[in-house]
């Protein structure tokens, strides 16, 4: 890896490749997640307590800033009544 140039940080043909599809399935997840709170007509403050999570953290999922675990997944699918997988698509 010594050898492969570098682009604004990033190896190319590798690293930088996670690292952007990490971030797309993240912004994936909050769009999807304000989608389905928004279409069962809850405010965020009203899904963090059915989840139970804090309001805050529920925004920064919804930017896609944050990276929950699968266990956090899991929950924000059943305060939608949906499925993690469908929180992905």
């Amino acid at each position: 890896m010594s050898g492969m140039p570098l682009i604004a940080g990033c190896l190319i043909g590798g690293i930088c490749g996670l690292r952007s599809s990490m971030g797309d399935i993240q912004n994936r997840l909050g769009r999807n997640v304000a989608r389905l709170r928004k279409a069962a007509g809850m405010s965020q403050e009203t899904f963090a307590d059915h989840v139970p999570i804090a309001r805050s953290y529920i925004s920064d999922i919804e930017r896609g800033a944050r990276n929950p675990t699968i266990e956090v997944v899991e929950r924000l699918a059943k305060a939608l009544g949906v499925n993690a997988g469908t929180l992905l698509d």
